[in-house]
């Protein structure tokens, strides 16, 4: 987004959205929805994979005391969101490796047609 602003020289002052300058040059966010897919892929192989340590990190089960104010989104609240599913439900379906590819295709589609209709 920097390099889009600069191209269309636009200040930081100018207190433009990225939404707005991304319409002005016809194109989408494809980033994002890379880093979805390769989120979504790499915490279904840790979660299949047999090192607790990894699992213990990505589901946010780590000791100690929460900090102050609102809570932070972690990994696991951007898994849920994405697929759209209950804890459970995600745990098992990471268990088999086709259903799990299946439904990373489809939350990056889905993101792909949400952009597609907010622009």
């Amino acid at each position: 987004m920097w390099f889009y602003r600069r191209l269309l020289r636009i200040s930081w002052r100018e207190r433009r959205t990225d939404q707005s300058i991304l319409e002005e040059l016809n194109e989408e966010r494809k980033l994002l929805n890379y880093i979805k897919k390769r989120k979504l892929t790499f915490f279904g192989h840790t979660c299949r994979s047999k090192c607790t340590l990894m699992k213990n990190i990505l589901q946010g089960r780590m000791e100690g005391k929460r900090q102050r104010g609102r809570p932070r989104i972690n990994y696991f609240d951007n898994i849920k969101s994405w697929t759209q599913i209950t804890t459970r439900e995600i745990y098992d379906v990471i268990l088999e490796r086709d259903v799990w590819r299946q439904m990373v295709h489809e939350a990056v589609r889905a993101a792909n047609v949400l952009g597609n209709d907010a622009g």
